[in-house]
């Protein structure tokens, strides 16, 4: 069973905070140091986190200066815990892009909050680096076909 902390890491948007490099350096310097090196700033200036629902939306590095507009849609304006409860689900704040896609998961939100509402919390935690993986890794030999690993 998940535990309250684990739930609280997964973002209204899908996203599982404990994937993210943000929020992996915090505890981890090693990281740390590659995203400076990676962002040409200096170690200090990395921009960690400790995930989206305890900074509330704040997160710098996911652009939420002053707060993330997924966030603040679901959280302060909808009243949902995931954006799936919503009755505009899907909308365009989760739509796919190109842009930075093989870099971040966010191309796959909607397809992890379909599976956390079919899931649950507990499961999807559970399950979640296997459907990682399968974002990943995963490969559609012919169009409208299942994943092959």
């Amino acid at each position: 069973m998940a535990t309250e902390k684990e739930i609280e890491l997964i973002a209204p948007c899908g996203l599982y905070c404990t994937n993210c490099a943000y929020f992996v350096a915090r505890t981890d310097e090693n990281l740390r140091s590659k995203i400076a090196e990676r962002q040409s700033i200096a170690v200090e200036e990395v921009p960690v986190c400790a995930g989206c629902r305890p900074m509330r939306g704040r997160v710098k590095a996911a652009g939420g200066e002053p707060i993330c507009e997924t966030y603040a849609c679901a959280i302060d304006d909808k009243k949902v815990v995931y954006c799936y409860e919503c009755d505009e689900f899907p909308c365009l704040k989760l739509a796919p892009a190109a842009d930075r896609a093989m870099e971040i998961p966010h191309n796959a939100k909607i397809y992890q909050l379909l599976m956390l509402r079919k899931m649950g919390a507990d499961d999807w935690i559970e399950g979640y680096y296997g459907l990682l993986r399968q974002y990943q890794r995963g490969k559609k030999p012919k169009s409208g076909g299942d994943i092959q690993r």
